[in-house]
């Protein structure tokens, strides 16, 4: 193995590394709606479908969440979710 292999694999490796620490720090964003569609992708990636937004969220949860249900789900710069929470809307009470 060359130089010039190792440097390369050390720099794709401490890229890797920075782009995860990125991805974790703050700001999150925030989708708040209507969960309107679940997606698997060939790379055994899943995804939820909420107010405009695809976030990667893991299988498990994937199977859980209905669609149709309201939720508030808060995520990375790399669109994977952090927390989601379920919620009813508020009615007017008169």
């Amino acid at each position: 193995m060359g130089v010039w292999t190792l440097v390369k694999a050390f720099s794709g490796r401490l890229e890797s590394v920075m782009e995860s620490l990125t991805d974790a720090l703050p700001p999150y964003r925030t989708a708040r709606g209507i969960l309107d569609a679940k997606e698997t992708c060939n790379d055994g990636k899943f995804y939820i479908h909420v107010a405009d937004s695809r976030v990667e969220v893991d299988e498990a949860t994937c199977q859980t969440l209905e669609i149709g249900e309201m939720l508030k789900v808060r995520y990375t710069r790399g669109d994977r979710a952090i927390n989601i929470d379920r919620y009813l809307p508020q009615n007017d009470v008169e």
